[in-house]
């Protein structure tokens, strides 16, 4: 029995075994009478048992000295989890083995996965740094020592509000294990952060492009994926432009290459004029709200436009905001063509020598800007994504699919190849979940916001009713009309998710 279980439990048993003279099974359980035989040398083999790492308790447990595995465990100041069944055993010893051999076992694995997740994922580092143009916050996500992710913010964002949980859902903790992930914070736009000086010159685009310079040459980062939304992605555009060898790809969503038309200033002048208070205007709220969701978003989504506003006041320094918003709002237009023979050795650099993926919502108010700026790249390493029923905020309104663009963008890149697309074809399962959610709810019905499917979920037959039999294999169009995968240009690189 002992030599069907899986390494290295079944090794520990009998090594056990070995050490003390014990033979297997028999000193636990009397297979004639169905009952303990040693119930009284038990009482004096309970012991309390640390589990360490690294010199800190991960997490503590009750149990029987040689007894493999954990059926009551404690995690300091996080929770605690028992294994409490009562059954009746025909089989013996082989049948309270196999009963008790999942729970116990995956229970001493659970605790000790949660500690690596909480540890590597879900804690964050603050490093700030000093660079020519003022201080910035720099957080570190996941663990050192790996390959790297670079990350910059739009306006009206920072690290925190718009990367830390996105990092830690579900479907991108593969990618976020495997990498380390550095969010740069624009000056003074850090969760409440104090206000900057009235007086002080906000740096323009071009200057908050070295201050990521800097930022490489601090941490001594040689080579990184640029991950930047918004006005990070127009940032990180220029950066990899400059410094062409420090970046190995790009993922830009909803970047916005142009300069600032004359009408579109004008427009914005009144709403993001510098404000002696630290105070928000109806003005300025409405145009960040349109700026990040859309008209659609907003009328499909009010839970998002009040998720953001609640965010704007409580979290932001609006006098901050200001400062960075005016400062994209004087942009120059970044000079940038596709590469050929006459401008290949250009100085300074017009062409991105990186790999690309422009990534937008079908509704995105800055669609048309996406399309612009993956027109000036390089088509034979460029690709444009566009999300079906999204608007702007595409990290919040699909996560799960710009989850699997991400990975399938990466693994283009030649990393984490290990990562089976069966398992995590998260579009696929989403696909299933919102015809199944349409089936229960009305084909008019809407399915709802951010809601993603376990792994395993579509394996193990949760989104199928057993009264329906094989109808639904029966009809081939039942999955296919959620998700559309179909050549946009001629560049079959350029697809619409």
């Amino acid at each position: 029995m002992v030599d069907t279980l899986p390494a290295p439990y079944g090794d520990e048993m009998k090594g056990i075994s070995q050490a003390t003279g014990l033979p297997l099974g028999i000193h636990i359980w009397d297979m004639s009478n169905n009952t303990w035989i040693l119930t009284e040398k038990l009482r004096t083999l309970i012991t309390q048992i640390n589990f360490t790492r690294n010199g800190e308790v991960l997490f503590k447990t009750t149990s029987f000295a040689g007894y493999i595995g954990v059926l009551t465990g404690l995690k300091p100041n996080v929770f605690s989890i028992s294994v409490n069944s009562r059954t009746s055993f025909h089989g013996g010893y082989e049948e309270l083995t196999m009963a008790t051999y999942t729970t116990s076992v995956d229970t001493q694995d659970r605790l000790l996965e949660s500690s690596m997740h909480e540890t590597s994922i879900n804690t964050v580092k603050s490093i700030p740094i000093s660079t020519r143009y003022g201080y910035v916050l720099v957080t570190q996500q996941g663990a050192s020592d790996r390959s790297i992710i670079v990350t910059y913010h739009d306006v009206g964002y920072n690290s925190a509000t718009q990367f830390h949980h996105f990092f830690a859902f579900p479907e991108m903790i593969p990618i976020t294990e495997h990498f380390t992930i550095y969010h740069i914070n624009a000056p003074g736009q850090e969760d409440r952060a104090n206000p900057l000086p009235s007086t002080s010159v906000y740096p323009t685009m071009e200057q908050l492009a070295e201050t990521v310079n800097d930022v490489f040459n601090h941490l001594n980062i040689k080579t990184a994926i640029g991950f930047g939304v918004g006005v990070g992605a127009n940032i990180l555009t220029r950066f990899a432009l400059k410094y062409s060898t420090k970046v190995y790809g790009l993922i830009l969503v909803n970047c916005i290459s142009r300069g600032i038309g004359w009408f579109e200033g004008f427009t914005l002048k009144w709403p993001t004029q510098d404000m002696p208070q630290q105070t928000w205007t109806d003005a300025l709220l409405t145009y960040l709200i349109w700026y990040h969701l859309g008209y659609e978003s907003q009328s499909t989504h009010p839970d998002l436009v009040q998720g953001l506003r609640r965010h704007l006041e409580e979290n932001i320094n609006a006098k901050n905001v200001v400062k960075l918003l005016n400062s994209f709002l004087k942009r120059t237009p970044i000079v940038m063509e596709r590469p050929n023979e006459l401008n290949k050795n250009a100085n300074p650099p017009i062409s991105l020598k990186c790999t690309v993926v422009n990534i937008t919502g079908f509704s995105s108010p800055h669609k048309d800007d996406v399309i612009d700026t993956n027109d000036k790249c390089d088509p034979a390493m460029s690709s444009y994504v566009e999300f079906s029923d999204c608007g702007g905020a595409v990290l919040e309104e699909q996560p799960a699919k710009i989850a699997e663009a991400i990975r399938l963008f990466l693994q283009g890149l030649g990393y984490i190849s290990h990562l089976s697309i069966p398992k995590f074809s998260i579009a696929n399962r989403l696909t299933e979940q919102a015809a199944e959610y349409k089936r229960r709810n009305g084909s008019l019905s809407r399915a709802p916001r951010r809601s993603s499917a376990p792994f395993d979920s579509v394996d193990s037959g949760l989104y199928r009713n057993d009264s329906q039999g094989d109808d639904m294999d029966d009809d081939p169009n039942y999955y296919g009309h959620e998700l559309q995968l179909r050549v946009d240009t001629f560049d079959d690189r350029n697809v619409k998710l």
